[in-house]
């Protein structure tokens, strides 16, 4: 549906914003709001009268998505050259053809609402409100004309959608099938294009996956919230010599025991146990189980355990006893991540487990996104994976 465009003047605080490209401005922060229907272009102006930005206003997730400075059609060509920007800085990092990567981030690619992944021949878009999914098609529309993919499957992940059930998707181009091959610096990795919000590989964990190898020769590695596997396989290609993946799902590990294989892998020369991970580790500890890297790569939160997960309260006690789990005489290498925005900070829930298990700690390397995820210095919400690689004395 067709809208014609609605002024708005916005205060002084919000042209501060806008002034230092914000790429999001909350509905709570304009006092005038009239007629915000979803998906209607929306000019915002200050005191004056003069433009300052235009977007579209998304009240499903009470924001105004901020695309320009100045009034602009949002048409397929302007998603296109979008699109087409956001291409050329992948190209420029040497991404395409040689690896799964992030192809299209969202405000850091100035297209807020949006964002995409590039598998093989396929990509999948998730477009973040309803009030979106016209533009969402014309951009995958537009990603599948400038890349020659064979398809782009489109995911509506609308606020509060989660990540489990059903998925309102679209395909624009060919269907993949159910399970295709992709490969990540040459390490093969089995995708689910058409299942839930998730296909299986994360691809802002790419280069951690790489680095892995620097520390897993020779050694016994516990992979908790193991997923699909592919931290596990990075560990196993880079000579661990027992690799122990913990997940609460049957279905995703044997989907990881299939990557193992994929890889040329023996699944059953290593571990997979169907568990929660807390009540695991705790039992591996007082069984006196002892291992010389710990992959902790939990969710932020969860309902799937019987007592539920949250990472604000859980992830401490974890990490405290992740640690009980090396050995005295040699100590171990702690690797952990979390997908953590505001006072919910990575080195917040380290400290803490840090005190409570009294181990001497170095930290060897903190991380974050790669380079295909680039955020805004105005944004730094977008920011959100943070990852430390600690070594346990």
């Amino acid at each position: 549906m067709a809208y014609v465009s609605l002024s708005l003047n916005v205060p002084d605080a919000v042209v501060a914003a806008l002034a230092g490209g914000r790429p999001v401005i909350a509905l709570s922060e304009i006092p005038q709001r009239l007629d915000l229907a979803a998906g209607r272009p929306v000019r915002l102006l200050d005191a004056r009268g003069q433009e300052l930005a235009v977007g579209i206003a998304d009240p499903e997730n009470e924001v105004i998505r901020i695309y320009a400075k100045s009034a602009v059609p949002f048409n397929a060509g302007f998603f296109r050259r979008r699109v087409d920007a956001a291409i050329a800085l992948r190209r420029q990092l040497g991404l395409l053809g040689t690896t799964t990567c992030r192809i299209l981030h969202g405000e850091g690619d100035w297209l807020s609402g949006f964002s995409a992944d590039l598998f093989g021949p396929f990509a999948v878009l998730w477009v973040y409100s309803r009030a979106l999914i016209e533009h969402g098609r014309e951009i995958a529309a537009g990603l599948r004309e400038a890349l020659g993919l064979r398809g782009v499957v489109l995911k509506l992940r609308p606020k509060g959608g989660g990540t489990a059930g059903a998925v309102k998707q679209e395909t624009v181009g060919e269907e993949p099938p159910e399970k295709i091959t992709v490969y990540e610096h040459g390490v093969p990795y089995e995708v689910h294009l058409l299942g839930g919000l998730n296909v299986g590989l994360f691809t802002d964990m790419r280069e951690h996956r790489r680095g892995l190898a620097r520390f897993t020769s020779g050694r016994r590695v516990l992979n908790g919230f193991a997923y699909t596997g592919s931290l596990s396989v990075a560990a196993a290609l880079g000579g661990a010599t027992l690799v122990t993946s913990v997940d609460l799902s049957s279905g995703v590990l044997k989907w990881a025991a299939e990557n193992f294989r994929l890889s040329g892998l023996d699944p059953a020369a290593h571990r997979f146990e169907v568990s929660d991970v807390p009540r695991w580790v705790e039992r591996a500890v007082k069984a006196g189980e002892k291992f010389d890297l710990v992959i902790l790569d939990p969710p932020t939160f969860s309902t799937a355990r019987a007592s539920g997960w949250a990472i604000k309260s859980d992830y401490a006690p974890l990490i405290a006893s992740a640690i009980s789990l090396f050995p005295e005489d040699t100590g171990g290498i702690l690797w952990i991540s979390a997908n953590t925005v505001g006072e919910q900070r990575l080195a917040r829930f380290l400290d803490e487990g840090i005190k409570r298990a009294g181990r001497r700690v170095q930290i060897l390397e903190l991380g974050g996104l790669p380079p295909d995820y680039p955020t805004l210095p105005a944004y730094p919400e977008s920011r959100y994976l943070e990852v430390c690689l600690v070594r346990v004395t």
